[in-house]
């Protein structure tokens, strides 16, 4: 199968992506709050310790971080880089970025509210301007486009993870619930996509598969926003689905709040650009 068709069939199966931004405003607090807990912590550990391994993270290098979130990553990246430049559309998500850069003294990041989709490279000078182009389960890196341009980006290496497999129990339940079918996922299908593209454009990506799983505690209110602006994404926009989402999540709510377990495999991907 010639790139055009993957391009095609990964653009095809995009789904809607017009309330991301909110999305991600309104789960900023939880990311920031999660990303020190420790197992997130040991999950920066092992990412790290790949990316050394494979001679991707050069000592004073430049590193874009694409989907930087509250700025874990960047900032662990920070102790040993040059410079590291994180995007992310999310407005809360750069305000907390900033705001940890500041906590931690790491002058030499820099954070910008910018969506990869639609940023030119040649516009911000990005042109092989990085020795890593990073992107950690990030929903930006979603066509040919977007991840052809992390190579451009690129003057060294690029890495980027995402999800081959996710079971949200809450919410898979509640799709079947209001929606009478299971969920359709397009875990995996990302993956697929990636690794034909980067092998027919010239590149070599080797894969690592990592089990995951954790947990999401929050008020009622929150999550019924939160699942109502998931499961929009998938073109269910109706009203009254929306009171039963908060009709259901309110029965299922202990002492105010919803617990969801998540169980994942996870794929990181890593290759050279030079």
């Amino acid at each position: 199968m010639e790139i055009n068709n993957f391009a095609k069939l990964w653009q095809s199966d995009l789904t809607d992506s017009g309330e991301l931004q909110k999305l991600w405003d309104l789960r900023a607090d939880d990311f920031n709050n999660r990303s020190n807990q420790s197992e997130d912590s040991k999950r920066r550990e092992k990412v790290i310790e790949f990316l050394v391994s494979r001679d991707m993270l050069p000592a004073h290098g430049e590193i874009l971080d694409i989907g930087c979130g509250p700025g874990k990553y960047s900032l662990a990246f920070a102790a040993q880089a040059k410079r590291v430049v994180g995007i992310d559309i999310s407005p809360k998500m750069i305000q907390y970025a900033r705001e940890n850069a500041a906590e931690e003294n790491r002058d030499n990041t820099c954070f910008k509210l910018m969506a990869w989709e639609s940023l030119c490279l040649e516009e911000q000078g990005w042109s092989k301007k990085f020795d890593l182009v990073f992107a950690s389960m990030c929903p930006g890196i979603n066509s040919s486009d977007a991840l052809l341009k992390m190579c451009e980006a690129s003057r060294g290496s690029c890495f980027m993870s995402s999800f081959v497999q996710r079971s949200d129990e809450l919410r898979d339940e509640l799709h079947r619930a209001i929606y009478g079918s299971a969920p359709e996922h397009r875990w995996g299908k990302n993956l697929y996509y990636t690794v034909n593209i980067l092998w027919l454009s010239g590149y070599y990506p080797e894969i690592t598969y990592h089990d995951a799983e954790f947990e999401h505690l929050w008020p009622v209110e929150k999550a019924v926003e939160i699942y109502s602006r998931q499961l929009k994404s998938k073109n269910c926009t109706d009203v009254n689905r929306e009171n039963q989402i908060a009709e259901y999540l309110h029965k299922k709510a202990v002492v105010g709040m919803i617990r969801e377990k998540v169980q994942a495999k996870i794929a990181w991907i890593g290759w050279k650009v030079s």
